[in-house]
């Protein structure tokens, strides 16, 4: 490990970063999966193969990857570029020019490290999850906007252990699937205010650009180490009537085809790599139940919802199939 570079646990691995990362925390071992260093601001020239892109609403360019000599090259435009290596085991931060450091964290964080860890065959999911004590972790799965920290929210402040925000690394053991504490706390919107326990865990903005708040270190109850996972909630867009909650379990098939859309991956073109992740995907949609998860629009439904959510977990071990709904 170099001289300059801290130690921080992330998603069952130990980073080395020159760049400070306080939201993570801080590493015990020496030796690294991934090291992570800061490069001259400005962006990369080429050649690039640019095979990917993101674009925000509106059409503006979010995120470009790249190939290049020895990796990748991912671009967030106007604030960064990442230079990944071939495995995913080394990480070179390029500011773009006065990028405040919050946000290059919070991209480093949020958005690259998982990408990178998929390169070294870590399968994780952009899920948060919660540790319900005496059932184990579930996860909420879906895209952004969805409600996953929200949902973990509820179920923190009503005594579950956050185990991580986003990103829900997976690991198995005995055929059994965990899940790996990651980020130790929640991003979320300055709505949530609105809760006695959120108002007073509120900190940091994420990033420079975004109202979303990171709740400070130590203000929520986490879980620090593997956690058995019970169940896994695709949250399906809110919907405007109907019942508050709806719960249905999915077939295996259907569940390892709906995880695959949110499995992280740098490299979608990679079929080994592809064919790796499908692989330890269905491993996954057969040992934890898969279930369809809709709620209706509002918060003043979650304290509610979360109840539902923990009653319906602690009862999955006798369940057989079926759906829920109130």
């Amino acid at each position: 490990m170099r001289a300059n570079a801290r130690p921080y646990e992330f998603c069952g691995v130990t980073i080395a970063s020159a760049l400070p990362l306080p939201p993570l925390r801080r590493g015990v071992r020496a030796k690294a999966t991934c090291a992570i260093s800061v490069g001259r601001p400005g962006s990369l020239p080429p050649p690039v193969e640019w095979f990917h892109e993101w674009r925000l609403r509106g059409g503006r360019s979010w995120l470009s990857i790249g190939r290049r000599r020895g990796g990748y090259l991912l671009r967030f435009t106007g604030l960064a570029d990442f230079v990944v290596n071939r495995n995913g085991t080394r990480i070179v931060v390029h500011p773009a020019g006065d990028v405040p450091e919050e946000t290059l964290r919070h991209l480093l964080i949020d958005q690259v490290l998982p990408l990178a860890l998929s390169r070294g065959g870590h399968l994780s999911l952009h899920a948060s999850a919660v540790h319900l004590p005496g059932i184990g972790t579930v996860g909420f799965v879906g895209g952004t906007g969805r409600g996953k920290s929200t949902l973990a929210a509820g179920l923190a402040a009503r005594g579950g252990r956050i185990v991580t925000d986003d990103c829900l690394a997976i690991g198995f053991v005995d055929g059994a699937a965990y899940a790996l504490p990651g980020y130790p706390g929640l991003r979320l919107w300055p709505s949530l205010a609105a809760n006695k326990l959120l108002r007073a865990a509120a900190g940091s903005r994420v990033a420079h650009y975004s109202r979303k708040r990171r709740t400070r270190r130590g203000a929520l109850p986490v879980r620090g180490r593997p956690s058995r996972l019970r169940a896994l909630f695709l949250l399906s867009p809110r919907a405007s009537a109907g019942p508050a909650l709806s719960i249905r379990r999915c077939r295996a098939s259907a569940g390892l085809m709906a995880l695959l859309r949110f499995a992280h991956a740098l490299d979608v073109e990679d079929r080994r790599d592809q064919a790796g992740r499908f692989a330890g995907l269905a491993r996954l949609a057969t040992a934890v139940p898969v279930l369809r998860l809709r709620l209706r629009h509002g918060l003043s439904r979650l304290p509610r919802a979360a109840d539902l959510i923990r009653t319906y977990a602690g009862q999955l071990g006798r369940r057989s199939g079926g759906m829920l709904t109130s």
